[in-house]
């Protein structure tokens, strides 16, 4: 679980970055998701979950929490 310090620090970088996010911070996300999944990692996970909640992916989000990642691939070549 978040500390609030955690969840304002994710909510200070999502305003400080204009609520947006690049592709490459994607394609990051999606590759650490993926190894602290394999590693057992769930509070890794749960920070970029809840990363990409806040600035309303939730699309994307629900893929990553059900490992489909091959998927995300495909979500993002279409940004």
């Amino acid at each position: 679980m978040l500390t609030e310090q955690e969840k304002a620090r994710i909510r200070k970088t999502a305003v400080k970055a204009g609520y947006c996010i690049t592709l490459q911070t994607m394609k990051r996300y999606f590759q650490q998701h993926r190894r602290a999944r394999e590693t057992g990692d769930a509070h890794t996970q749960e920070k970029i979950e809840y990363h990409l909640t806040y600035l309303n992916f939730h699309h994307e989000r629900g893929l990553l929490m059900t490992g489909q990642y091959d998927k995300l691939q495909e979500v993002i070549k279409n940004w």
